[in-house]
Parts: structure tokens; sequence; C-alpha cells
């Protein structure tokens, strides 16, 4: 009989992490966000979202790139851990756009990617009843379920995973190569669901 723990399965494809940031990270991003949906800062014109309130940041470079390091330094050093050495991991890098999403009932984030080198999602709102819909409906269908984000990489060819998605909860982040195509499902929940997403140059700032 062949024992589990003596298999090994080894994974390869985008390199993407996934963990969490501090609540007072999630509160600087919240104050400043609600900040500029107040000054109606629209930046849909710039984004894929089929999602009616998304605003960017203003004057964010100096407090933001501080807080996000550490998260940086964790994919780089992941990378090199990894033996993937052929690609930029710099410890300068600096940020293209930075924008906050508010998804609402129904709203949703086509198959897309994103400029520059990484790009990222944070979520700092992320009500209850998302998870409860997801739960009751996602067998329901021959999808991921409501308020999921997926990560697509390759073809859906057999014996092999070219298909990644989870459901976000409040202080997670996502890292990933900015050519990565992803999308975010809707949901049916009459509630509010904020993100924060961005995308990174890695180097020095030209």
């Amino acid at each position: 009989m062949v024992k589990k723990k003596s298999c090994k399965f080894p994974y390869w494809g985008p390199f993407v992490l996934e963990t969490t940031i501090e609540q007072e990270f999630v509160d600087i991003l919240l104050e400043k966000g609600n900040g500029s949906r107040e000054k109606n800062l629209d930046h849909r014109k710039h984004l894929a979202g089929m999602i009616d309130n998304e605003y960017h940041y203003e004057d964010y470079e100096s407090w933001f790139i501080p807080k996000f390091s550490p998260y940086i330094d964790v994919y780089n050093d992941a990378l090199v851990s990894n033996w993937i050495t052929d690609l930029k991991t710099s410890k300068s890098w600096n940020i293209k756009s930075l924008w906050i999403n508010y998804q609402k009932s129904n709203e949703y984030n086509p198959p897309h990617n994103h400029g520059g080198d990484l790009a990222f999602v944070i979520y700092l709102q992320v009500p209850k009843e998302i998870a409860e819909e997801n739960k009751k409906t996602k067998h329901k269908h021959n999808n991921t379920g409501p308020g999921m984000i997926n990560f697509i990489y390759g073809e859906g060819v057999p014996y092999s995973i070219s298909h990644y998605a989870a459901l976000p909860s409040e202080k997670d982040i996502y890292i990933f190569p900015a050519w990565l195509t992803h999308y975010v499902d809707s949901f049916k929940s009459d509630v509010e669901r904020i993100s924060v997403s961005g995308n990174i140059r890695m180097g020095s700032k030209e």
C-alpha cells in the first residue's frame, strides 16, 4: 500500500501569495478609501469591473509603501527560496496605481489582467452573508459559487491544474503576477464588500 506521506505532488505555475494584513493597515486603507469615495475620485474608466463604485487613492505613496513593503519582501523571499531567480526580485519597487472597490449585489469583475509586474487585492470588509450564500448555492451550478476570486492559468486540459479559486475573508491579501488572468464572481446578498487593488512595478522608479 502506498503511504500518502511518502508521496509528493509538485506544483508549478504563477506564483501567488495568499496571507493576511494587520488591522491597523485595514483601518488606514478604509479611512483613506472612504475619503476618496466622498470626493468621488471615480476610477471606473481605467478598470474592467462591472462595479459602480471604484475610486482611486490620492497622495498614497508616502504612507502606503512603508506599510506594504513587508509583503513585497515576503513575496520576493518566497520566489528566491523556490529557486525562481530569473525574475525581478529587487528590494526597490514603486506603485503605479491604487484604488478601492465597493462591490454590491450582482456586481462582478470579468476575466482580466493588470499592468506592471505584480498586482494585488486586499479585502477590507467581507460581510458574513456572502460566505453563507456561497455555502448554500455553490453546488447548484457548475461554478465555484458566489463571491469567489478566481485565477486562471493555461488551458483546461486533463490532468492539469489551471484554475484556483478562494472565498476571501477580511484582511486577506493576494499578490500575483500582473499578467495572470483573474475574475471575481458576483453575489446576490444585499451587502457591500470592500477591497483594495493596485499595480506594482519592480525595480527603481523611472
